[in-house]
């Protein structure tokens, strides 16, 4: 189901955004890319209405873009919290 891969995503870049406050640790792209590649997978065999397919995948697309920085990374939750809000609002 998307809302269980979008919460996911939503854990992983807290988790991220937490780890990137110190400063010794990197941010791990890895697990983000990832669960990309599944709410891709997700989208496609989803009966959502193409706007939100393509909302989704927007957003999908950017999550395997490298984000290097915390600060990226708050901008990527905040994006994933307006697209489950569009998506709660539509269905």
């Amino acid at each position: 189901m998307l809302t269980e891969i979008l919460i996911q995503i939503r854990n992983e870049l807290t988790n991220q955004i937490s780890l990137a406050k110190n400063k010794d640790n990197k941010i791990n792209s890895k697990k983000l890319v990832q669960q990309s590649d599944i709410l891709n997978e997700k989208i496609v065999s989803s009966k959502i209405s193409e706007e939100d397919k393509l909302m989704l995948q927007k957003f999908s697309s950017s999550l395997v873009q490298g984000n290097s920085t915390a600060r990226s990374l708050r901008y990527e939750k905040q994006d994933l919290e307006r697209v489950i809000s569009n998506l709660n609002y539509f269905n």
